[in-house]
């Protein structure tokens, strides 16, 4: 069993069992060529994401099996609306991302179409499983530049900025790069007699 979590949707990946000779995930034996070749996609889309063992898969479909069902299609929809997410912003034209990026994205994008996956996607909720863990171990890889994007769409929707797609984006940076000059010189106006005028950390990051 996996342990208490403080967010009620996590995904954990759960440790590894004493039973390794576990392979059967809603009646499916699950091959080891078929996990190979997920590890290998997961590490291209992150290098540093852990590697997954057909174990792993086993224990966390119980798991997920244990869960009241509208929270387990939670669980699975939470990750599965990232990639939404990554669909809209490759395909903004106001939105540019570099070309390895892309590549990674349309990798996940195009792993999650297929229906006969690691997990066949028609086996009742764990079907969509593989898909799920897949966005949640490589998610580091995509989530400065989704944060980045969605914080460009909320501007772009409150203040309809004019121009070209670059220019759009060029005034969401100069706004977002304001505000963070406007919030450092307060906090160091602030923290001068306790600090001797250090600089604080930022809050915002803009890329």
């Amino acid at each position: 069993m996996l342990s208490t979590f403080h967010d009620p949707l996590a995904l954990p990946l759960p440790p590894e069992s004493a039973d390794s000779r576990r392979r059967h995930v809603g009646g499916l034996a699950l091959e080891d060529a078929a996990v190979a070749r997920f590890n290998a996609l997961l590490a291209q889309l992150d290098p540093n994401a852990p590697r997954v063992s057909a174990d792993q898969l086993v224990t966390l479909a119980r798991w997920l099996q244990e869960q009241p069902h509208e929270r387990a299609v939670a669980i699975l929809a939470k990750r599965l609306g990232r990639v939404e997410h990554l669909r809209r912003m490759l395909n903004d034209d106001d939105w540019d991302v570099d070309g390895e990026l892309r590549e990674r994205a349309r990798l996940l994008i195009s792993y999650l179409r297929e229906a006969r996956d690691l997990i066949p996607d028609e086996l009742p909720l764990v079907g969509h499983l593989d898909d799920a863990l897949l966005v949640e171990l490589a998610w580091p890889a995509f989530r400065d530049q989704s944060l980045d994007y969605g914080d460009f769409c909320a501007f772009r929707q409150e203040e309809q900025p004019r121009g070209t797609g670059a220019e759009r984006r060029l005034a969401w940076e100069n706004t977002r790069l304001a505000e963070l000059a406007l919030l450092q010189q307060r906090r160091d106006v602030r923290a001068r007699p306790y600090a001797a005028g250090q600089p604080l950390p930022p809050l915002f990051r803009v890329s």
